[in-house]
Order: structure tokens, then sequence, then C-alpha cells
């Protein structure tokens, strides 16, 4: 283990959301295979994956390219279905979506017939919470900074402005748990760090338990409390980090570089040794 940087198991969520109550995620032996018709073969994406996310904790999975991560994220939101194992949501095993796991994309899926308020309250009506909700839809606009456009179109928003824009709409609803498939992936470097703000603050703000796919180290460093990563297909969870610096963070400390060539070098011990085995 690197010196110098605590990686210890003390998470500060209770501190961070105390009022979270909802939103545990366990996934236990965790497997999913693919058939391939094309090549007439099977493809294994995840091979005996566990893990236990607690309510209002923020973690992000990383990985390459190809192991599975985003095939975990689907299964957590009951897109996809495992071939052994289960997923655990508050106790209840997850047999297709909720409403309560939200889910964000790395391209915005907001309705484009619907200007950005008109998104949110769509949103709302279809969980059946829209009454008395026009306060909390103008404090959503105000977090995400999107007041001014509340009554453009998708087509006349900046890219941060849409995925922002999918944010809130995805926290409207107050879900227990929030899914964040890469959703800043195609963003510039600029406009990708001013959003991983909003999204910390709208975490802070709702207290979703957050669970965020990324291929980007430094950004799992920046929002998360715990790291996991995963290991070339067929994924599994390798090893499990707490970030122990604390918001916000400062991308050049001492501490943040060196947690971040822990995960570094942990990435590259993982693929080097499914190489040796030929997974």
């Amino acid at each position: 283990m690197t010196q110098g940087v605590a990686l210890n198991r003390q998470s500060p969520l209770n501190s961070m959301n105390p009022s979270a109550r909802s939103g545990r995620i366990q996934a236990v032996g965790l497997t999913k295979i693919f058939a391939r018709e094309d090549m007439n073969a099977t493809l294994q994406a995840l091979d005996n994956v566990n893990l236990a996310i607690e309510p209002g904790e923020f973690v992000s999975i990383v990985g390459t390219s190809g192991c599975g991560k985003s095939t975990l994220l689907r299964i957590v939101a009951g897109l996809e279905i495992p071939t052994r194992g289960e997923v655990l949501c508050d106790g209840k095993r997850v047999n297709g979506p909720d409403p309560q796991r939200g889910l964000v994309f790395q391209e915005h899926n907001l309705y484009p017939w619907l200007t950005v308020r008109g998104n949110i309250e769509f949103a709302l009506k279809s969980a059946k919470k829209f009454k008395g909700s026009q306060a909390f839809v103008k404090k959503l606009l105000e977090v995400a900074g999107l007041t001014e456009f509340a009554n453009s179109y998708p087509h006349q928003l900046s890219g941060g402005m849409r995925q922002r824009a999918s944010l809130i709409r995805a926290l409207a609803v107050a879900p227990d748990v929030l899914l964040l498939d890469e959703p800043l992936g195609a963003l510039d470097s600029f406009t990708r760090m001013n959003l991983q703000d909003e999204i910390i603050s709208l975490w802070k703000e709702r207290g979703s338990t957050m669970i965020l796919i990324t291929h980007d180290v430094d950004e799992a460093i920046y929002l998360s409390q715990r790291i996991l990563i995963m290991s070339p297909r067929p994924g599994r969870i390798t090893s499990e980090l707490q970030v122990p610096i604390s918001y916000p963070r400062n991308r050049s400390s001492s501490d943040f570089v060196q947690l971040r060539n822990v995960i570094l070098q942990r990435l590259n011990f993982a693929r080097e040794s499914s190489e040796e085995f030929n997974l």
C-alpha cells in the first residue's frame, strides 16, 4: 500500500447525508453472459460481482473499456437481467426499472418537444409528484444555473446545459439511487469540470445514493467517497478504496495525486494479470 494517503474504511457518508435512509444497493454473485449469435458463441461480461453501497453514498466504478461497468449499472437499473446472482435495492430484488433508481446516460435524453421546465414537470407528473411542485422546480433550476433557460428547448442549449437539465430532471423525482453512466464523457474539459461541481452540489442537496461509471480516474477521485476498480472482461471488482479527502477537492494536492497513482497502478496490474491468464 502506498504510504501518505490514509485509505481507511471509515466512510464520511453519514455526516455528509445524515437524512438518507433509503437507497442501499447490494449485488450478490452477479454474473452476466451474453449470447453472440453472430459468432455462435457467448461473451461473459461480469463474473461473480459482489458489492454493497450504503444510502446516500457516492461511489464510482472505474475500469478499462469493455470491462462490464455499464453492464453492471444497467443491471442495477433493472434494464438487464443477470445470468446468475441478484441485485437488491433496500433488500428487495431488482426485477425491472423503477422511478426510485434514476439513470443518466452520456448523451442527454431530454424530450426535444418540451422546454427545460417542461422536461422536469413531465418527470414529476410521471412520478405523480407534480402537485405543489412549482417552488421545487424553481429551486432545482436555480441550483443547476438554468433559471434563465427554463423556457428554452434542448436544441437551444449548450451541451453542458443539456446535461445539467438531464441531471436535475432525474433528481426532480427524488430517486433513492441515481445511476450515472459516464454522463460527462462527451463534454470538453472546462464544461466537464464545472458539471462535476454541479453534481456534487446536487448530491449534497438531494442526498441520493450516487453510482458513477467512469473511465476518468481524476473524475472518480474528485466526486466520490469510495472507488471500486474492475478488472478487464469478465469484469470483477479487484480493489476498493476510500477517498479520505474533504470537499471541495484540490486536483493538484499531494493526497489527490498520490491516490491517482495508487488507482492507476492497480488498473495496470489488473490489465497485466488478465493478459497473463489470457482472460
